[in-house]
């Protein structure tokens, strides 16, 4: 009878164990899925500015007597637009293009902006688009961007 006495509640205490151990352990997954799900998202933005690089390098490529007009200091305004429709000089199709690339940017990356620098010496084209990473609250409840994060496209002209 003395064994059975010494045995009560332990049964209790292996179950609120086993859950203490569960709990942790949710708790890494929970804290693993946030992560991924940051990365992830890091991931798309990192994306979508190579791909907008890539989409202004295309249209430098598409009007070459032009090239010179793409020359962008980084800016968060669009450049406006000629207003031409079927009949456009090659300036006026970089001016277009520029437009719509500056656009895209701020549309689709939080914080977005482009810069296109072109070197006439080399004929060298350094298109870099920047970025914000992540926010957080700061002391006055404001959401602050975490980091400027970039991506830069270099190729010969």
């Amino acid at each position: 009878m003395k064994n059975i006495q010494t045995q009560i509640g332990s049964s209790l205490i292996e179950v609120m164990v086993a859950l203490l151990v569960t709990a942790v352990g949710l708790l890494g997954v929970l804290t693993m899925h946030t992560k991924a799900l940051k990365l992830n998202q890091n991931a798309h933005l990192y994306s979508q500015a190579t791909i907008l690089a890539n989409d202004i390098m295309e249209a430098i490529k598409t009007t070459p007597d032009a090239v010179a007009s793409y020359s962008l200091v980084k800016t968060g305004t669009a450049p406006a637009s000629p207003g031409c429709t079927t009949s456009c000089t090659p300036e006026q199709m970089a001016q277009m293009n520029l437009n719509h690339w500056v656009t895209n940017i701020s549309d689709l990356l939080p914080g977005g902006e482009g810069a296109i620098a072109i070197n006439s010496t080399t004929n060298e084209i350094l298109i870099t688009v920047e970025f914000e990473l992540g926010y957080e609250k700061n002391e006055a409840g404001e959401m602050v961007p975490l980091e400027k994060a970039n991506v830069q496209l270099r190729a010969a002209g």
